[in-house]
C-alpha cells in the first residue's frame, strides 16, 4: 500500500516540477511588478478617500468617497444581528405552520410524506432567502465604490457561512445515524461545536479571497489567493471529517456492493487517506437522498407493491433452493393465536368501518326513512362480518330501542318462501304474503337493525335459481321504515349480481370493504405475536447485513411486512394463513421467513373443466358437489376428478358440511387466473 501511495504523489509532484521548468522566469517577474501595482494602486485609493474624509469631501461626491474608504462595511455587524432575529422569527413561524398542517390530519399520503422533509430544512429556508435577496443585490464596480462596494458581497459570504454552518451539522448528524452510531446529548453538542469551530476559522479566509477578487478584478495574485483558500477549506473539512470517518464509511459500504469492501476499508484508518475523506460527502449524500426518497416513496401502495415484488424476484432462487430445509412449526400453542380473525380475545384493529356504518345507520335512525338498506361487499376473509358484529355490539350498547336481529341464511337458500319465513321470523312478523306484508306492519314494527350474513347464498348462476334474490329485492324496496337492513355478501357475487340484474337497480348504498393497509397488516399481526409471549427474529434472508445493527431489525422487519402484505394483497385472514406457514417456533422464539406466494402453474396446466369449477366456486363462496354440476354442466365424474385433485393440491378444502371453498392461501392466486382467462365478472 505505501508503494502505491509513493508512487502517486511522486506522479503528482513531477507534473508541476516539469511545469515549473518551462516557465519562463522574466514574464512571471513582470506579471508580478505589474500586479504589485495594481495593489499598492488600490491602497492608495483606500488612503486618498481617507484623506478627502478627513479634509473635505467634494460636492457631490460625498457617497463615493465613503465607499471607498471602506467604512460601508462596518454595516455587517447590524446586518448580521438582523438577519438573525428575522431567520429566528421566520423560522418559528414556519415550525408553527407546519404543526398546523399535521394536526390537520393531512390525508394526502405524498403531502404527509413530504412534511419530514419540510421539518428537517426548516433551519435553512431563511437563510436560503437571504442569500437570494443578497444576490439580487447589484454590485458596484470596484473602481468607482472602492471596498464599500464588496458590502452585498461580503453579506453573501457571512450568508454561505451560516448555511454551511447548519449543513455541516446536519450532514454529520445524518452520517452518524445513518450508521448506527449512538449520539447522546454531550456528543451531540461537541458535534455542533467542532462544525461551528471549523467553519469559523474558514470565514476568514473566504473574506480575504472574496475581497481580492473584488479588488483585484482576477489578477494571478487574486488566483493564488483563491487557491491558497481552497486549499486551506479542504485541510480544514478533512480535520473536521477524520473525527467522523468511521460513519461516513459505513455508510459509503451501504452503498456500494460488498466486492467494494476491501477499497473502501483502507478509508477509515491512516494519516493521508484523510485527505481524501472530503470526497465521501458527496457519495454519503447520493445515500441520504435514496433514504428520503424509500421514506417519501412508502407512504404509497403501488412503491410498497414494487419493492416487495422486486425483493422477491432478487431472492427467488434462494428461495426455491432453501424451501426444502425449512423445518415446520409445530407448537400449536403459538399458531392458536393466529387462527382466525375477530373472535375471542383477539386484538382488534380499527380500519375506520364503523365509522362508515354509523354514518348510514344515523341518517336513518333519525327520521325512519325509505334509506334503510346498506350492502357490504368484500373479498373472503377481509373482514366484513367481524365489522358488523362489532358495529352491532356498539348499537346495542348505545341505543337501547333499537332492536338488533342476525340472521345467516343457510347455504343454497333458493325458493322465495323460504327466504321470507327466515326475515319473518327474525323480525316477528308473518311475510307469508311477501313485501306487502312487511309493508303492512310497518306501523306496529319494533325499530330493528337486521343482519343478513352469507347474501351469497341466495342465487346460483342458473336459470330459475335467482328468485330467492329477488324475493330479497322486493323485501328492501317495501316501504317499512322502522327496518334497517344490513346485508353481506362475497365480492365476487356481487359482480355477478350485478352483471345479471344491473348495478343501479338493486341497492343504492353498497359499501365495498377496503383491504387493509400495510399498517393495520402489521398491527395485526405483532398485536397477536405479542400476546403469544413469543420473541420475533428475521431469517437471514430478510437482514440487511450492510446495515447498521440497530436499523437491521426495523429494515427486516418492514421488508417482512411488504411482502406479507402484498402476498394477502391486504386481506387479514389471508395474512395470518400467511405468517403461520412463514414461521417455525423453537422454545420462546419465532423465526419469521419470506413469505412463500403459490404457484399457479398447476391450475393453469389442469385443463378448462378444473377452471370452470374453479370459478363457480369463487362465484358463489361455497358450493357442494351436486350445485358445481348444475352451474357449470359438466359430469359427476368429471366434476369429481377435478375436485379430488384441487383438494390434493390443497387449492380447495372440504368443510364438515360437505361444501368446498377456496383456500386463503390459494384465493388470490386462483382469482388472478381466473380474471386472465375472463373467468370472473370483477
Amino acid at each position: 500500500m505505501r508503494f502505491y501511495i509513493t508512487t502517486l504523489f511522486s506522479l503528482l509532484l513531477a507534473a508541476p516540477v516539469a511545469a515549473w521548468a518551462a516557465v519562463d522566469r522574466t514574464a512571471v517577474v513582470s506579471l508580478l511588478e505589474r500586479e504589485w501595482g495594481e495593489l499598492q494602486s488600490v491602497v492608495a485609493g483606500v488612503l486618498g478617500a481617507w484623506a478627502l474624509l478627513i479634509q473635505g469631501m467634494p460636492s457631490g461626491e460625498e457617497l463615493s468617497v465613503i465607499a471607498r474608504t471602506g467604512l460601508p462595511l462596518l454595516l455587517l455587524w447590524p446586518l448580521r444581528s438582523l438577519s438573525r432575529w428575522l431567520a429566528a422569527w421566520l423560522t418559528g413561524y414556519l415550525r408553527g405552520l407546519h404543526n398546523q398542517l399535521v394536526s390537520g390530519d393531512i390525508k394526502h399520503k405524498g403531502l404527509r410524506a413530504l412534511t419530514r422533509f419540510v421539518t428537517s430544512i426548516t433551519p435553512l429556508v431563511p437563510w436560503l432567502l437571504f442569500l437570494w435577496v443578497a444576490l439580487l443585490v447589484p454590485v458596484f464596480p470596484s473602481a468607482e465604490a472602492g471596498p464599500g462596494g464588496a458590502l452585498p458581497l461580503l453579506y453573501v459570504v457571512y450568508v454561505v457561512y451560516v448555511l454551511v454552518n447548519l449543513s455541516l451539522e446536519w450532514f454529520l448528524l445524518s452520517a452518524c445515524q445513518g450508521a448506527g452510531t449512538y449520539l447522546n446529548g454531550e456528543t451531540t453538542e461537541l458535534l455542533e461545536r467542532r462544525s461551528h469551530s471549523v467553519t469559523s476559522l474558514l470565514l476568514l479566509p473566504w473574506v480575504v479571497i472574496t475581497l481580492s477578487e473584488y479588488l483585484l478584478q482576477s489578477t494571478a495574485v487574486s488566483h493564488l489567493i483563491g487557491a491558497l483558500v481552497w486549499l486551506f477549506s479542504w485541510l480544514m473539512l478533512s480535520y473536521l471529517l477524520h473525527f467522523y470517518r468511521e460513519p461516513l464509511v459505513t455508510n459509503l459500504k451501504r452503498l456500494t456492493p460488498e466486492r467494494f469492501d476491501p477499497i473502501i476499508e483502507p478509508l477509515a484508518a491512516g494519516r493521508i487517506t484523510v485527505f481524501l475523506l472530503p470526497l465521501l460527502i458527496p457519495l454519503n449524500l447520493v445515500l441520504f437522498f435514496r433514504a428520503f426518497m424509500e421514506q417519501l416513496l412508502g407512504e404509497f401502495a403501488w412503491y410498497q407493491r414494487l419493492s416487495a415484488r422486486w425483493f422477491r424476484m432478487r431472492n427467488q432462487l434462494q428461495e426455491d433452493a432453501e424451501e426444502s430445509d425449512v423445518a415446520e412449526c409445530t407448537d400449536e400453542n403459538y399458531l392458536r393465536w393466529f387462527e382466525s380473525y375477530g373472535e375471542g380475545d383477539y386484538p382488534i384493529i380499527n380500519t375506520g368501518l364503523s365509522d362508515v356504518f354509523q354514518r348510514y345507520y344515523s341518517a336513518w335512525n333519525a327520521d325512519r326513512g325509505d334509506d334503510n338498506v346498506l350492502l357490504m361487499t368484500g373479498e373472503p376473509g377481509i373482514g366484513k362480518k367481524s365489522a358488523v358484529k362489532r358495529f352491532c355490539k356498539e348499537v346495542g350498547a348505545a341505543d337501547q330501542n333499537v332492536r338488533i336481529a342476525m340472521l345467516d341464511i343457510p347455504a343454497r337458500t333458493l325458493d322465495a318462501n323460504t327466504l321470507f319465513s327466515l326475515v319473518g321470523e327474525q323480525i316477528g312478523v308473518d311475510l307469508t304474503d311477501g313485501p306487502a306484508a312487511l309493508a303492512n306492519a310497518n306501523e306496529t314494527l319494533e325499530p330493528t337493525l337486521l343482519v343478513l350474513n352469507n347474501a351469497e347464498h341466495l342465487f346460483l348462476a342458473d336459470v330459475g335459481a335467482l328468485d330467492a334474490w329477488q324475493a330479497l329485492l322486493s323485501l328492501t324496496n317495501a316501504r317499512a321504515g322502522n327496518l334497517f337492513w344490513m346485508i353481506v355478501m362475497n365480492n365476487q357475487s356481487w359482480a355477478y349480481l350485478c352483471n345479471v340484474f344491473g348495478r343501479d337497480y338493486q341497492m343504492r348504498n353498497v359499501v365495498r370493504v377496503k383491504r387493509w393497509t400495510q399498517a393495520e397488516i402489521r398491527s395485526l399481526i405483532l398485536s397477536r405475536n405479542q400476546q403469544s409471549g413469543y420473541r420475533l427474529r428475521y431469517d437471514d434472508v430478510l437482514m440487511d447485513t450492510r446495515a447498521p445493527a440497530n436499523n437491521s431489525l426495523r429494515n427486516a422487519e418492514q421488508r417482512y411486512f411488504s411482502l406479507l402484505w402484498d402476498a394477502s394483497r391486504g386481506v387479514p385472514v389471508t395474512a395470518l394463513r400467511l405468517w403461520q406457514e412463514s414461521v417455525t417456533t423453537r422454545r420462546n422464539e419465532v423465526t419469521v421467513r419470506v413469505p412463500r406466494i403459490p404457484s399457479g402453474s398447476r391450475i393453469e396446466k389442469s385443463g378448462s373443466n378444473q377452471s370452470f369449477i374453479l370459478a363457480a366456486i369463487v362465484i358463489h363462496g361455497t358450493l357442494n358437489t351436486a350445485e358445481i354440476m348444475r352451474v357449470t354442466n359438466l359430469s359427476e365424474n368429471v366434476v369429481r376428478f377435478s375436485l379430488k385433485a384441487t383438494l390434493e393440491d390443497e387449492i380447495v378444502e372440504k368443510g364438515e358440511d360437505g361444501r368446498y371453498r377456496i383456500t386463503a392461501l390459494w384465493y388470490h392466486t386462483v382469482v388472478s387466473i381466473l380474471n386472465r382467462m375472463n373467468m370472473l365478472h370483477e
